[in-house]
């Protein structure tokens, strides 16, 4: 198939007569040229959805400032041509600056909030140029579909609040950012670089998978993660940093914990070479276009403050699936199969909200049993648990409450090995740490009593009272506690007997829990 060039607005628009005489769909894949293989990616991308592609070549003016080289930027018009050719592009739309902003031209447009940070912020005027290049392209080739890469994350977002607020009749296709063997993301501006300054400029993918590694390690503070990659950019002394920040892909805002389609931005210079690159945040093992569905699919909680279960609680609940601690334990029952973190996104979407922690003694023989699983149905233990926290049902409970188990396997013994419930206690102090506003520690029974003890106060010998002992005569106990591993907080701890497990019962501690949630 031969590749037809158009250079001329009205040679265009006859294309597109014709081509919508005939029926067939049309796809858009506009660029400024120096084409690379991200830009191939869309245009294969366009070809298998749309009858027809268009690919347009146009280095912008409008979008670069008076301090941008706009004279030094990359062009290649014939090799971009024979690249273009050997994808069988249909139409390559190359015009002048004269056919695009014709004398007298006075008419653009003025993005919103999206467009005034980051970028928006370091090239004034930047997205003005770009939505207004943009639109002219989706009237001159009025296509079905237009195709953007991730790479340019917040234009990608400006280009969508254009689209939405306007009610363009165009669809978006945005692709995973295209990267080289060693990371860099691929950009015209690359060929701009000194071999040592590319070199170099690899530090930006590297401090991106840095921040990806601790979050799949469970780490969501972006505090935290934001020093960890900082601390890799300052090994390389040739990048100059511009901006790094974690933000919320809908409103483009800074966030304080990562969820799932929390994206990481960054823009850099490298010598005289300024560059972009991004990261979307997600699960482990997530393909790219997923990690693109969690961040277009992402929008701001209706309480700004809230902490919901994300990526902190994926990686504690994969912890604990994959355990294998108890495995020289005959007793044990491994792996784990039902446990309070599997259901925080379900059951406790704000973890804010959380006052009380329930401690039981281990997981149900039969996984059905199991409070969160089928919470509709009721037991002894459940029965008996709701009397003692002084709650009507499931539904009350959740509101403050979450159980968890000393043990997260069922454990075929009528004592527990210590060994085990220290295995185990590793998952507990996880579990103590998600949520910000707990205040009170329910323990149910000797042998949660005696794991709360040594492996989460760190207390040994004469410092732990026996059970028994600590219980008479009210048949509870309670202490103000601080957690070694939770730094500086303080926690109420209650000690009460088990409600289903042997012959001696505690009243009803109501009167010592903090004022619940209504």
């Amino acid at each position: 198939m031969n590749t037809r060039l158009i250079t001329s607005v009205p040679e265009l628009q006859s294309y597109v007569r014709e081509l919508r005489a005939r029926g067939r769909s049309l796809g858009l894949v506009p660029t400024m040229g120096a084409l690379h293989e991200g830009h191939q990616s869309l245009i294969r991308r366009a070809k298998q959805q749309c009858d027809a592609v268009v690919v347009s070549i146009f280095v912008n003016p409008t979008q670069f400032s008076s301090s941008e080289d706009l004279a030094h930027y990359p062009r290649d018009i014939e090799k971009d041509a024979a690249t273009l050719h050997g994808l069988n592009v249909d139409v390559i739309f190359a015009p002048s600056a004269q056919d695009m902003y014709p004398t007298g031209f006075d008419t653009f447009v003025e993005p919103g909030k999206l467009a005034k940070p980051l970028e928006g912020s370091y090239r004034p005027g930047h997205f003005r140029g770009v939505t207004t290049i943009v639109l002219k392209l989706f009237n001159l080739v009025q296509p079905e579909v237009a195709y953007f890469g991730q790479k340019d994350f917040q234009q990608v977002q400006v280009i969508r609040r254009l689209v939405e607020d306007l009610n363009l009749n165009v669809r978006l296709v945005v692709c995973p950012i295209v990267r080289e063997a060693d990371g860099l993301a691929l950009s015209s501006r690359n060929a701009l670089l000194s071999p040592e300054a590319r070199e170099a400029a690899t530090v930006l993918s590297r401090c991106l998978r840095r921040a990806e590694a601790l979050v799949q390690a469970g780490e969501v503070h972006a505090h935290t993660l934001l020093k960890a990659m900082e601390a890799v950019l300052k090994k390389e002394p040739q990048v100059s940093l511009d901006y790094l920040t974690l933000v919320d892909p809908s409103q483009l805002e800074p966030v304080e914990l990562v969820t799932a389609g929390t994206v990481v931005l960054i823009a850099a210079r490298v010598g005289s070479v300024r560059l972009i690159d991004n990261l979307i945040l997600g699960p482990q093992g997530a393909s790219p276009d997923l990690l693109l569905q969690l961040a277009f699919a992402a929008r701001q909680v209706i309480d700004p403050g809230a902490r919901i279960p994300g990526l902190e609680t994926e990686a504690l609940c994969r912890r604990i699936a994959s355990c294998r601690d108890c495995a020289a334990i005959s007793c044990v029952l491994i792996p784990p199969r039902e446990f309070m973190a599997k259901y925080l996104k379900s059951d406790c979407p704000d973890l804010n909200h959380v006052r009380v922690l329930v401690i039981g003694r281990n997981a149900p023989m039969n996984s059905d049993r199991y409070l969160y699983k089928h919470p509709e149905l009721t037991c002894t233990f459940t029965t008996a648990l709701y009397k003692l926290l002084g709650v009507e049902n499931f539904q009350t409970f959740k509101k403050s409450f979450v159980l968890t188990d000393a043990m997260r396997c069922h454990v075929q013994s009528e004592n527990i090995p210590d060994r085990a419930l220290t295995h185990c206690a590793r998952h507990l102090r996880d579990e103590l740490k998600h949520f910000p506003n707990l205040q009170t520690v329910v323990i149910l029974g000797k042998d949660a009593y005696g794991q709360f003890q040594r492996d989460i106060l760190e207390r040994s010998g004469d410092e732990i009272k026996p059970f028994a002992e600590i219980l008479k005569p009210e048949g509870w106990a309670e202490e103000d506690v601080r957690p070694p591993h939770l730094k500086a907080r303080t926690l109420h701890a209650i000690y009460c007997h088990h409600p289903t497990l042997g012959y001696s019962f505690s009243p009803s501690l109501v009167l010592a829990l903090p004022p619940l949630s209504s």
